[in-house]
This record gives C-alpha cells, sequence and structure tokens, in this order.
C-alpha cells in the first residue's frame, strides 16, 4: 500500500485552511449512532456539494462520510471520493488529505491518481510541476477557489524558505502574473519589496532555526532538511 506523507511546516505567517463548523443540521445527522447509519449518505454527499461550489470546508463531515462508505462499500461513488480529496487539497499544509486516504481503499487509487499526483507534488515542493499537472486536472473545476488555496500554502512555505526572492521565480512558483496580481500577494502576506531592487521581494528577515517548528505527522514523513532541499532543488528546475 502507497504511503502519503504530511508534512506540516509552522509558523505565524503561513497560511493556513481550517475548516468550519458542520451546520446545525449536519451536526444532528452526526449525533450519537446516526453517523453510522447509511441513510445519511446523501446529505452528506450534498454537504459535500456545496463546499465545493462555495469554497466552503467541513472536514468531519468528509471524515464521516469515507467511514460510511467504508461501512457501506457499495454506496461509494468515485465522484464523491474525488471530492472530499479536493476540498483536502485545499486545505494544505493541515493533514487532512493523509486522513482521508486512510480512509480509502486501494482499489479506488488508480482512478484517483490525477489528485493524488498533485497531492505528492505539494508535498514534494514541486510547485511548478504541480501547476502544469493541474491544466490537466479537469475535476480542479469543481472546486472553487481552489487556486488561491494552493497559493496560500505555497506562500507560506515560501517565507519559511526564503529571505527574498525575485519576482519572476515568485511568479513561477505562484503561478501568477506579473503585476496586479503579484502586488496583491505581496499585501496579502505583509510581504515588501526592497528598497534597492523593486523586483527583489524581501519574505522573511528572520532566520529558519529561529522561526520554524516542524510538526511530523503520518507514516512517512520527511525530515525538514530534506523537506528544505527538495523545495530548493524543485524551485531551481
Amino acid at each position: 500500500k502507497t504511503s502519503y506523507p504530511a508534512i506540516s511546516v509552522i509558523r505565524s505567517s503561513v497560511v493556513s485552511f481550517h475548516g468550519t463548523m458542520s451546520t446545525p443540521q449536519i451536526q444532528q445527522l452526526l449525533k450519537g449512532g446516526g453517523r453510522y447509519m447509511a441513510d445519511i449518505i446523501p446529505d452528506l454527499e450534498k454537504n459535500l456539494e456545496e463546499q465545493l461550489a462555495k469554497n466552503t470546508f467541513d472536514p468531519e463531515a468528509n471524515l464521516a462520510l469515507l467511514k460510511l462508505y467504508l461501512l457501506h462499500p457499495s454506496e461509494s461513488k468515485q465522484a464523491v471520493l474525488e471530492g472530499v480529496l479536493l476540498k483536502a487539497l485545499m486545505a494544505y499544509p493541515a493533514t487532512h488529505f493523509s486522513m482521508c486516504m486512510f480512509q480509502i481503499p486501494e482499489k479506488y487509487h488508480a482512478d484517483l491518481k490525477p489528485v493524488l499526483t498533485l497531492s505528492q507534488q505539494l508535498e514534494m515542493a514541486k510547485f511548478k510541476s504541480f501547476w502544469k499537472q493541474s491544466e490537466t486536472v479537469e475535476a480542479l473545476a469543481r472546486a472553487k477557489g481552489w487556486e488561491e488555496k494552493v497559493r496560500d500554502f505555497i506562500s507560506g512555505v515560501i517565507s519559511n524558505m526564503y529571505r527574498s526572492i525575485r519576482s519572476e521565480q515568485l511568479n513561477d512558483l505562484l503561478n501568477l502574473s506579473a503585476g496586479k496580481d503579484l502586488d496583491a500577494r505581496i499585501k496579502q502576506m505583509g510581504w515588501n519589496r526592497s528598497k534597492e531592487d523593486k523586483d527583489l521581494i524581501i519574505v522573511n528577515t528572520k532566520t529558519f532555526e529561529s522561526t520554524v517548528t516542524v510538526v511530523q505527522t503520518g507514516p512517512a514523513n520527511l525530515p525538514f532538511d530534506q523537506y528544505k532541499s527538495l523545495f530548493f532543488a524543485s524551485s531551481a528546475a
């Protein structure tokens, strides 16, 4: 069985995506033994579609849906599994993707390969490859706002890995066009352009050692030094 490492690089500048509480209706469905009843599956599937359409996130409901698919395998739908993973992908650097994969039988992995590949590229900091691959993954069209959520994650990694970065390289890593889009991202992240060189973006004035805490979860984690090396290698490619 393939293992999917979950790596969280935690720092105050990392923009993470936390799930919201389930709606009262969903909370009621999941209350007590109700979460194990097959008749709530359609409601949870509808809730997932609303998350995809409205750019919200309900990880508890999504994990409950996967658990129900394990209990009632005849109810499993590949499109729903894919949708759950899309929302988990948008939640990086949180470990929701790995948590979901633990509850998806291996027989479905081949059909889910496009989304799994995107997750692997994010984990390995192959951001340029991620954006190129994303152009071929039609399922992403289902998930409103996925680009900005991924950019939030990548921006957090950049803040941890760089002190400064050229605007051209930043555009490549974030898949942005030069101009207003880049300026908006710089402002959002609290970065600054160098006074001496406007094409040089100051993203971090502190050292790695004094600011970074690495929290590793999952069965096959990468050491932070290796993760850092992979990031620089991929960004230079």
